[in-house]
């Protein structure tokens, strides 16, 4: 039997924006709360509706990566930290 496919909305820190302010914004920051990364991470899995998948699994259909047992199109995954991951949990990779 599959798991059912759940989705859920990505946690967004309060402090996200000021975050970004103090360490700017680049592919080492987390996506929830803005500060750098450090160490290992998790990573969520966004469909384009911005909400995280509980799969990482991607199918190829016409070109295009839909996320596996769904019919919505991949943005592909974006890193969180630690502490942001406990938030997300169910939904991280």
């Amino acid at each position: 039997m599959k798991a059912e496919i759940k989705t859920m909305k990505l946690y967004v820190s309060p402090m996200r924006e000021r975050n970004i302010d103090k360490y700017g914004y680049d592919f080492d920051s987390c996506e929830c709360c803005g500060k750098k990364l450090k160490g290992e991470h998790k990573v969520v899995h966004m469909g384009r509706d911005w909400l995280a998948y509980n799969t990482n699994d991607v199918s190829i259909i016409n070109e295009i990566a839909i996320i596996t047992g769904t019919d919505m199109e991949t943005q592909g995954t974006f890193p969180i930290g630690n502490d942001c991951a406990k938030k997300m949990k169910g939904f991280t990779f």
